[in-house]
């Protein structure tokens, strides 16, 4: 049932459904909820059943004191550790019959012990000695506690018992949370690669497909506007042709420094991509319907690329770049109609001399 819980949590962290990333908090919070009322609940029934606090009532206390850090260290969610305070107070209250003063101790540091596994998460998380002692520090404080409640049992064997299903249970509920943990951050690290142009370290086209969907799906949800601007390398074959490819991968990764390094520095959220060959991509996502601002955006990209220059044995090569550009418009039905438009842009810069801005059909002339 550990690891179980453990797996359904991080497999539902990992999800990208929309409404799942919109309300991913509140729903962690309530699942965790539920599953710390399951063991409370089973506790407080098997205390019933055996009010010395013998059998099920500390083998769902053990699981209560792993699950308890564990989804308190991986997940820091603050209203499901709250949640866990509540309950426990809500124990204290019913089973006891006065609050000793070692029972006020032992509560207030199961609060702290809590509250610090949620606070510290992300580090205890890079250190495995540490989770560790985090899990028996919890422990300590939690059997301490149980003990001011209820009669101490005297049976050796029964403390043999209860510590080693302890152990193994910590020992299970830690190694699998970091080996989860671990997988994921190398699953999301391929991912993430896959998302990137191997020669310029761009975003490649398929993360620029994944992107403009997003752009237009927040466009015609909360009209939110955006721009797609398309570069090509003017004669870059002759580039190849003339120097080899070498020179021409040279070419390309100085095209997309320039580009990552204006997507970086504008103050609007703007993303760079080589969507093939040598066509670059920016979305943009700012209104660009002004021409004076979209003309000033794609000719400063335009200058800075055509400032460029490359020695390639005794002969110096400057390039420049054709602009095509297009904006978000409520009568575009397709995600992909801007990007047409923006690649019929290029085409017609192109066409008409190379080295040129064309905004949505109407070409600047960029010297």
């Amino acid at each position: 049932m550990l690891s179980g819980t453990i797996s359904f949590l991080i497999w539902l962290e990992q999800l990208s459904n929309t409404w799942i990333n919109r309300f991913r908090p509140q729903v962690e919070t309530v699942l965790c909820t539920i599953y710390f009322t399951y063991l409370w609940g089973e506790s407080w029934l098997n205390s019933s059943v055996a009010p010395a606090a013998f059998g099920m009532h500390w083998a769902f206390l053990n699981m209560l004191i792993i699950s308890s850090f564990l989804l308190n260290v991986y997940l820091n969610l603050p209203f499901a550790t709250a949640a866990q305070v509540v309950l426990m107070i809500a124990y204290i209250w019913h089973y006891s019959k006065q609050m000793s003063f070692f029972t006020v101790i032992y509560s207030l540091a199961f609060i702290a012990v809590v509250f610090a596994s949620y606070h510290w998460g992300t580090k205890l998380l890079q250190h495995p000695v540490m989770m560790y002692l985090g899990m028996d520090t919890m422990a300590v404080v939690s059997f301490a506690l149980i003990m001011s409640i209820f009669s101490v049992p005297t049976d050796p064997y029964f403390w043999l018992r209860q510590l080693a299903s302890l152990e193994i249970l910590s020992v299970l509920g830690v190694e699998y949370t970091l080996a989860s943990n671990r997988l994921l951050a190398h699953t999301n690290q391929v991912t993430e690669l896959a998302k990137l142009d191997g020669l310029t370290q761009l975003y490649n086209f398929s993360k620029f497909d994944k992107d403009l969907n997003a752009a237009y799906e927040n466009f015609q949800t909360n009209q939110e506007p955006y721009a797609v601007f398309e570069f090509d390398i003017d004669h870059f074959k002759q580039i190849n042709d003339s120097f080899g490819h070498l020179a021409g991968n040279t070419v390309l990764k100085a095209v997309a420094q320039e580009l990552a390094h204006f997507a970086a520095s504008t103050p609007y959220q703007s993303n760079a991509y080589r969507i093939g060959g040598e066509e670059f991509c920016l979305i943009v996502r700012e209104d660009c319907s002004s021409y004076e601002f979209a003309t000033g955006l794609a000719n400063h990209i335009r200058q800075r690329i055509s400032q460029l220059a490359f020695k390639f044995g005794n002969s110096f090569v400057h390039v420049t770049v054709s602009v095509g550009q297009a904006n978000s418009r409520p009568d575009q039905y397709n995600v992909h109609d801007i990007y047409k438009l923006a690649d019929r842009s290029l085409y017609l810069s192109k066409q008409r001399g190379r080295d040129r801005v064309t905004l949505e059909g109407c070409t600047v002339n960029g010297r």
